[in-house]
């Protein structure tokens, strides 16, 4: 399924505005590096590949097929698999049980098929990608084709793609994707199961509607939380939400305190969006272990400390107070007037000197007894322009971005910088530009990078509540 040698591609069409054709461009696209079969009986060639009227014709032999045809066709082509030896298909049509009765019975058929033989994802989904493999969902040829230590576990095909797309620009990587869509045959369980095997697989991340067996799925949860970290965002909740995913996958929402519950009770770690899977998970990817939930944060404001101190504490973090030696040291440092020696941090402003900002890091570091540093909006990457120039020269620029880097790399202590899209208009698309360079270079050095001290405070918090849990989980 992952690292097939040879591909049939049933229902592929040299036409991208059929699925199947699409599908094929998609995986020629990306770099698959097995034998593909096209599958057609009107077509001798596609996209200049030698076709084949059907799976029983294709002279050697098959490990994955795709199927691109009609659902109606799907039981009969799946029976062709199983007799020619396919291990495992991929079933991208729609219109099985979330489209009433007919459906269903198709669906059954699939997978009474199945269990004669053959493995299979979906239907009504958009397939596998695993960059390892050569292998990507539709229509994601322009996913990345790095892997990394991610997978993504996902009943909506187009999270499937969405996911691993927005993660791209932060620099996450994946193992494995599956959209599994109906999950007739192979489902949410038994991915969490082999990705708690996979070796390459070091974060779970998910996006489910139902699951198909409740109690299996606790107990999995239950034993891979204890090594690997499981990041779910579950659908269909509210009213709306689930009458949404009965009509979408067919799947039965199921009620919040039965889902709160199982997350309490496993360890595995709810978010609620799009935004904080990706958060989280690059909290895991950047920090590590880490059960210490103590922030101090360096701002540049009055304001900026105190809407931190609210976020901090909102997410259920800890912001501790300095002790009256630490701030006389620290009163000696920053500009007398305007600026705040406890914490949260004021620095008198978003431009601080470097030197200043580098002593008052280290002091912290040195003197305060905190778990993480956060960097609060604090000018460092912004090439704003103010009559043609910038509000500081690019060196001292280059300056303040080492601080955070060296004062990781000195005292090992986890650093998280909160970097905002302060202007939003075309006229600052260059400024926006050099944000993102400095945004990635920390992403490079393990400092994870946020928009907002909201979004950092959650990740932070799914962070640290596992790794508690995790820890008294194991031990009773």
């Amino acid at each position: 399924m992952f690292y097939p040698k040879s591909h049939a591609v049933i229902g592929a069409s040299a036409e991208a505005r059929k699925f199947g054709g699409r599908f094929l461009q998609t995986l020629i696209n990306f770099g698959y590096r097995g034998v593909i079969y096209p599958v057609n009986p009107q077509e001798s060639e596609v996209l200049g590949l030698k076709a084949y009227p059907s799976v029983a014709d294709i002279p050697g032999p098959v490990d994955f097929a795709s199927i691109a045809i009609p659902a109606r066709a799907v039981p009969g082509v799946l029976q062709e698999c199983v007799t020619k030896g396919v291990k495992a298909a991929l079933i991208l049509t729609a219109g099985f049980r979330e489209l009433g009765e007919e459906g269903q019975r198709l669906e059954k058929e699939i997978a009474d098929t199945a269990a004669r033989g053959v493995r299979v994802v979906g239907p009504n989904c958009f397939g596998v990608y695993c960059p390892g493999g050569g292998m990507t969902i539709l229509p994601g040829e322009n996913l990345p084709r790095e892997s990394g230590p991610v997978g993504f576990i996902s009943q909506s095909g187009g999270y499937a793609v969405r996911v691993p797309r927005r993660a791209d620009g932060l620099g996450i990587r994946f193992s494995k994707a599956v959209s599994y869509g109906n999950g007739c045959d192979i489902n949410e369980c038994d991915l969490v199961e082999y990705m708690h095997q996979d070796p390459e697989t070091g974060i779970i991340t998910a996006y489910l509607e139902g699951v198909k067996d409740g109690p299996r799925f606790f107990s999995l949860l239950r034993e891979v939380c204890q090594t690997k970290p499981v990041i779910i965002w579950k659908g269909g909740l509210t009213q709306g939400g689930a009458r949404a995913a009965r009509s979408h996958t067919a799947s039965l929402g199921g009620q919040e305190a039965v889902w709160e519950a199982l997350f309490r009770q496993t360890g595995a770690i709810r978010v609620n969006n799009l935004e904080e899977l990706l958060d989280t998970t690059l909290a895991f990817l950047h920090l590590g272990p880490l059960a210490g939930q103590r922030i101090c944060s360096i701002g540049g404001g009055g304001g900026i400390g105190v809407a931190a101190a609210d976020a901090w504490e909102r997410a259920g973090l800890s912001v501790p107070v300095f002790s009256p030696e630490l701030e006389k040291k620290l009163l000696g440092m920053i500009p007398a007037v305007g600026a705040s020696a406890r914490n949260p941090v004021d620095v008198g402003g978003p431009f601080p000197a470097p030197p200043m900002f580098r002593a008052v890091m280290e002091t912290v570091c040195t003197d305060a007894d905190v778990d993480i540093l956060v960097v609060d909006e604090i000018e460092m990457a912004m090439a704003m322009p103010r009559g043609g120039q910038m509000f500081r020269p690019p060196e001292a620029m280059q300056e303040m971005v080492r601080v955070p880097l060296d004062i990781k790399e000195k005292f090992g202590k986890p650093v998280v910088v909160v970097m905002p899209v302060e202007a939003v208009s075309t006229a600052w698309l260059e400024s926006e530009g050099e944000r993102r360079k400095i945004r990635d270079l920390f992403l490079q050095n393990h400092i994870p990078v946020y928009l907002t001290k909201e979004r950092a405070a959650k990740a932070l918090a799914n962070l640290t509540s596992y790794y508690q849990r995790r820890g008294m989980l194991i031990s009773g």
